[in-house]
Formats: C-alpha cells, sequence, structure tokens
C-alpha cells in the first residue's frame, strides 16, 4: 500500500463528507429552511394580495366594478410599499403587471404614464443632481455663499442665512432628497470645527443644532419655488394634466412666479425663529475661536482651482435655469417654446 492509502495519511485524517452527527445537522438545515420561509417578509409579501383578493370579493362600492378592483390593487401595493417586502423599485412597477391583470386600463396605456414628460423632467433633475454631487459643485457653491455672509468678525446669525440661502438655491433646482444629501455634509463639516458635544457649552450646543435644522428645513422651502424641487409639485402638475387636459398647463415659469415669493418668505420667516431660539447673545465669541473666514478660506482653497468638468456642470445647470424660466414666459411673451408650436415641454429640456 502506498504512503497516500495508509491510515496515517492526512488525506484520511481531513474527509471530504462528515463521518458523525449527521442527524444533528439535517434538523439543524430543517430548521433553518422553515425560519427562512416563515418569517415577517414573507408574510408581508402574501400579505399583498390576499388583501387584494378580499376586498375585491367582499367590498361593494356604489361605483363602477373597476373602482373595487382598484382600491384592491391600491392595498396590494401599499402594503408592500410601507412593509418594504420586495425592493422598492419593483412595487412602484406593480401597476404595470396588476392594473391589465384586473382589468383596469390596458398595459399600453399604463406604460405611457411611466415616462410622460413630467417623468421626464424628473429624471432629468436626477441625473442633474448626481453630476453636481460627483464634481463637488455644491460644496464650492456652499464655502462661497458661506463666506461671504458669515462676517468678520463672526457672525452667528448672518453664517445660519448664508447656509439657508445656499441650501434653499440648490433645493430650488434639484429634488428634495438630492439637495439634502449634497447640503448635510457641509453642515456637519462645519460642526466638526466645533468641539464635541459634551465638551459644548450651552451657546455652542444651540449653535450645532440650529445648523442642522437649517439643512432639514430649508430644503423642503426651497423645494417649493419650482416644479423640480419637490415630487409633490410633479404630481400637484400630473394631476392637472390628467383631470383638466383642456385647460392652460402649468408651466414652469408659472409655478416659479407663485411658489418663489411664498418661499423666500418661508426661509425669512424660519432664519427668525431659528435665530431667536438658538442665537444667544455671546455667540460670536464663543465661536469665533472655532469658525471664522480663514477656516473657510482654507476648506475653499483644498478644493484647488475650478475643473473643466466643473465648468461645464455649472455651464449646464445655468443652461437649464435659463431654457425653464424663457420656454414660456407669459401670455403676452410666449417664449422660445412657440418656435417649435408648443411640442417642447419642460422634461424636454431637462
Amino acid at each position: 500500500m502506498s504512503e497516500e492509502q495508509t491510515p496515517s495519511s492526512p488525506f484520511l485524517k481531513a474527509p471530504l463528507l462528515p463521518l458523525h452527527e449527521p442527524i444533528q445537522q439535517t434538523s439543524n438545515n430543517s430548521f433553518t429552511i422553515t425560519s427562512s420561509i416563515f418569517n415577517l417578509k414573507n408574510f408581508y409579501i402574501i400579505l399583498g394580495p390576499l388583501l387584494s383578493l378580499v376586498i375585491c370579493l367582499l367590498v361593494k362600492l356604489d361605483a363602477p366594478a373597476t373602482s373595487t378592483k382598484m382600491l384592491g390593487v391600491i392595498a396590494w401595493v401599499f402594503t408592500w410599499w410601507i412593509s418594504e417586502a420586495v425592493p422598492l423599485p419593483v412595487t412602484s412597477m406593480c401597476p404595470l403587471f396588476l392594473f391589465p391583470l384586473f382589468g383596469i386600463s390596458s398595459a399600453d396605456a399604463v406604460a405611457h404614464s411611466y415616462m410622460d414628460d413630467v417623468i421626464t423632467l424628473v429624471l432629468g433633475s436626477f441625473i442633474l443632481a448626481l453630476a453636481v454631487e460627483r464634481y463637488n459643485v455644491h460644496r464650492r457653491l456652499a464655502l462661497n455663499v458661506t463666506l461671504i455672509f458669515c462676517g468678520d468678525p463672526l457672525n452667528p446669525a448672518m453664517l445660519l442665512l448664508g447656509l439657508c440661502a445656499t441650501t434653499f438655491f440648490v433645493s430650488m433646482w434639484l429634488h428634495n432628497v438630492a439637495a439634502a444629501v449634497m447640503m448635510m455634509p457641509v453642515a456637519t463639516g462645519i460642526l466638526h470645527r466645533l468641539p464635541p458635544a459634551h465638551e459644548q457649552s450651552e451657546l455652542m450646543n444651540k449653535f450645532s443644532r440650529a445648523v442642522i435644522l437649517t439643512v432639514v428645513y430649508a430644503t423642503p422651502i426651497g423645494g417649493i419655488s419650482t416644479l423640480t424641487g419637490t415630487g409633490v409639485n410633479l404630481i400637484i402638475i400630473g394631476m392637472w394634466k390628467s383631470l383638466a387636459p383642456q385647460a392652460k398647463p402649468i408651466s414652469f415659469n408659472n409655478w416659479f412666479f407663485f411658489g418663489f415669493p411664498v418661499a423666500v418668505f418661508l426661509l425669512i420667516c424660519f432664519w427668525i425663529i431659528l435665530c431667536l431660539l438658538y442665537v444667544r447673545k455671546g455667540s460670536s465669541r464663543v465661536l469665533s475661536d472655532y469658525l471664522d473666514r480663514a477656516y473657510l478660506k482654507r476648506d475653499l482653497e483644498a478644493l484647488g482651482p475650478m475643473t473643466f468638468a466643473e465648468k461645464m456642470v455649472l455651464c449646464v445647470f445655468g443652461l437649464l435655469i435659463i431654457l425653464w424660466m424663457t420656454r414660456r414666459i407669459s401670455d403676452d411673451l410666449p417664449g422660445w417654446g412657440v418656435l417649435f408650436h408648443g411640442l417642447v415641454g419642460d422634461g424636454s429640456i431637462s
């Protein structure tokens, strides 16, 4: 017998298959399989279709039959949406097959709702947000604006106003979530210059809270200004088109002239309340040891000179704003959109 085949061979000491306790391993495996099947996530996956079936069979509405079916689809999608039993993108695509399946609408009509002018506007604004974030344009903008407002010596109220104005401006043109994600690192960058929370004085602690609240509240306020600022505005436009197709459409410019003054008023009120609650006498002296114009200048210099990509993103950003604002100015001044006989929408620009 060769050396490899002897009992002392290492190949026999480390067999490929288990030599003992097979029953215990099988039991554990069975328990694992059972627990993976009967869990809360799978319960919610089944609950959605089950609720839909119960509603369709038992609920009777004084309305067309499709109304009950529509209620069932809403229950199904809503259950999956709040429980996140399946990924949210999958849930959002459910109407594509549920509406034809329940006889509510044709597949072609539902598919058209997933790619209209409003959806294109949202898609374009998100792509722009990714470009702004990718090349740090938002940080350069925030540092420049904050540097202008902070004053010398440091004025905490004006520093908050600068952060408010920057967040407000970014949120005007980008979706609220994207704007908040971009501006929060700017706010936390200011806070990182301060001592840890347990070492902060009461004045400093109040200012720290004000900095975070600035981004949290200035973002939705800025979103009121334009159509692209928040999803609610776009939902209203979509409902207006479907409920009043013959009515005069709401253009980007129309909404801006309504939303911008309201948003500016709310921002000023918010800033005043913020200063009254969180900026106390003596805050400037306490914060000047940690925050000053020199600190902001150093951070700005650390970004280096503007790259070609940053300049191009700014150019596209500026061009988008100009085209959105001038496509349809007023009834007397139709704008450049008239050259295309009304066939171009805000989504075409984005």
